[in-house]
């Protein structure tokens, strides 16, 4: 039975694990072994995991099947215009089209009931992810790169009114 929950700080270590395999499950044909080594490291620190889950203004969730956590979403509030970012949603591979993510989104948005607008980005091969997100009712509003040590990102700004 899948269950979900605020986020912990001990199951940072756990949490930055998932990250890493969904990281190398889903963009291994678009970046080198190396590259995604680096943006993992820098993305998914123990110290910045943690630093998030204790944020008042991140809601940071995970999903668990019994003891093993198989997905997770945070998003941070932004009270100036009642939105919320989606930082980060990672469901392990081989629970992905079973509702995690979907029941992980909505109980992120429930976190925030102010909330007017959510926004996300998305890297701009993940041509799953963009379907995900399509079928949830974000619309494509731009464009944006990340660049991690040289590593550049190019992604998809999707946004949805709640």
């Amino acid at each position: 039975m899948i269950s979900y929950h605020k986020a912990k700080v001990d199951e940072a270590p756990e949490i930055k694990k998932l990250l890493y395999k969904t990281w190398v499950t889903t963009y291994s044909d678009i970046y080198s072994l190396e590259a995604i080594k680096t943006v993992t490291s820098n993305w998914h620190s123990i110290k910045l995991l943690t630093k998030q889950i204790l944020n008042p203004n991140i809601s940071f969730m995970v999903a668990k099947d019994n003891e093993k956590i198989i997905g997770m979403c945070n998003a941070l509030f932004k009270p100036i215009d009642n939105s919320i970012n989606i930082q980060r949603l990672h469901i392990e591979p081989s629970y992905q089209r079973q509702g995690v993510g979907s029941t992980l989104i909505k109980k992120i948005i429930e976190t925030f009931p102010k909330v007017c607008k959510v926004n996300l980005e998305v890297e701009k091969q993940n041509h799953q992810a963009l379907s995900f997100y399509q079928k949830h009712g974000f619309k494509k509003v731009g464009k944006k790169v990340f660049v991690i040590k040289k590593i550049r990102m190019p992604c998809i700004i999707m946004e949805k009114s709640i």
